[in-house]
């Protein structure tokens, strides 16, 4: 997001991770093809691990107060903003510091954020609660308490880019964390995903199904909920048979097939008269190397929906 960053530069080490990594990343031009000898250390190596581990003692929090106070600053213009938005979400990666974000009043930025005329301070803002809440409970359940899923769920409807890390920013706030899904689930969140399934954004369209998916397999009666809200019908309307790949028919596929993992999915799908077209699909792409895993759900759906139709008895 930041402007004037030079990619062939390293970006500077924050930890001891960091600075592995950017030794080797620096260095990697000078590596022999052959295992070297230990030599002494030439004095341009010894001053460039020195500036290196100076790094190291950077204030972490000195760092995000200052990025928290450009970002909070009417003043600050947007490319500021984002950059800042930036330095926040590098060191938040690491979840001790996430969780050390939250401490010094860190989360006092997100609602702004989120509300921010810039869509890439918008978009920025969702990336860096992703970042914050993905597989960290601790800040999961403090991101509840601000009362932002109902602003994430209104960001889905703004521009690809916005909506996309909107969809992102919600699925690393409700797996894995209940409080969190009841929540989302209350405000309408699911028919939000089903909204989000049918949608022409493909990258949203494919996050919304992940998430979908994710809940489903982990909770049963969340899969049943997706089947009362029309979920197997509203989502058979999607596959249309086409004879090249389309990442949209595989999308509404592979969703069928996790919705039919239960008895009332298949047969609502068996009503839906969905038989003809799977055959279609199969038939049109069949032997194609790109179609294969749409030819999979396809089949998978032939046979768990119809197999007992084609044996001669009645499912």
């Amino acid at each position: 997001m930041a402007s004037g960053d030079n990619p062939d530069q390293p970006r500077q080490p924050r930890n001891m991770q960091g600075l592995l990594k950017f030794a080797m990343e620096a260095t990697k031009s000078e590596d022999a093809p052959h295992p070297a000898h230990l030599q002494p250390m030439d004095e341009e190596r010894r001053r460039f691990l020195e500036e290196a581990l100076k790094s190291l003692t950077v204030d972490v929090v000195q760092q995000l107060e200052k990025a928290m106070k450009v970002l909070l600053d009417s003043d600050s213009n947007d490319d500021a903003k984002a950059e800042a938005i930036d330095t926040v979400i590098d060191y938040v990666q690491d979840i001790d510091t996430a969780n050390d974000f939250y401490k010094v009043g860190g989360f006092v930025i997100i609602k702004p954020g989120l509300e921010s005329p810039s869509a890439e301070v918008r978009s920025g803002t969702l990336q860096l609660v992703g970042e914050l809440a993905q597989n960290n409970p601790f800040c999961q359940q403090h991101l509840l308490e601000q009362n932002i899923l109902a602003k994430l769920t209104e960001l889905l409807s703004d521009e690809p880019t916005v909506a996309q890390q909107a969809m992102h920013a919600i699925s690393c706030m409700v797996r894995h964390h209940e409080p969190c899904l009841a929540a989302f689930i209350d405000i309408g969140g699911l028919e939000c995903i089903l909204g989000c399934i049918q949608t022409d954004n493909e990258k949203l369209r494919i996050k919304a199904s992940f998430l979908m998916a994710n809940l489903c397999t982990e909770f049963a009666a969340v899969r049943d909920e997706f089947i009362k809200l029309n979920a197997v019908e509203r989502v058979m309307a999607a596959v249309k048979p086409s004879r090249d790949y389309d990442a949209k028919l595989e999308t509404a596929l592979s969703t069928l097939n996790v919705l039919t993992e239960c008895a009332e999915g298949v047969r609502r799908c068996r009503e839906g008269n969905m038989k003809q077209k799977l055959e279609t699909i199969i038939k049109l792409n069949g032997g194609k190397e790109e179609c294969q895993e749409q030819l999979e759900y396809a089949n998978t759906l032939l046979k768990r929906c119809y197999a007992a139709e084609q044996d001669g008895t009645d499912r």
